[in-house]
């Protein structure tokens, strides 16, 4: 009984032992130039598998509107103009079974980001992938 009363008031006075989601952003992981097969820098494998939360525009690799299981969030500083680079996107997956409708402007999306060069065929096509938990 003593320890369960002492758990609860560190709880209490320190917070939940949940983590809070790290914000970050597009300037930090977009901070370098990408080259494929060179290993990524310590900047941003420092967030893989972590709680994080980060704002940009969604968008689909079709130009899908209306509600979508996966989208792309591209750096917000780009202006939606031409094609970014693969260290300005992070490709998203919704929950199994759930999913968010393609908004205008930016949104702050929070989840877990995986920080890694994935490819197909051997080529590289995404350093960034996220399983989201929520799209504000």
């Amino acid at each position: 009984m003593k320890i369960a009363l002492h758990s609860l008031l560190a709880v209490f006075l320190l917070g939940s032992p949940v983590d809070d989601p790290e914000e970050i952003n597009f300037a930090e992981l977009s901070n370098f130039d990408y080259e494929e097969g060179k290993n990524l820098p310590k900047s941003v494998t420092k967030h893989h598998e972590k709680l994080v939360t980060v704002g940009g525009f969604m968008a689909t690799e079709d130009g899908t509107e209306g509600d979508v299981e996966y989208f792309i969030l591209v750096n917000d500083a780009c202006g939606c103009e031409g094609t970014p680079k693969l260290n300005e996107m992070i490709f998203c997956a919704m929950p199994e079974g759930k999913t968010v409708n393609i908004k205008p402007g930016t949104v702050s999306v929070t989840g877990t980001i995986y920080v890694e060069e994935e490819k197909e065929e051997g080529v590289a096509v995404s350093l960034y992938t996220m399983a989201v938990d929520s799209v504000k």
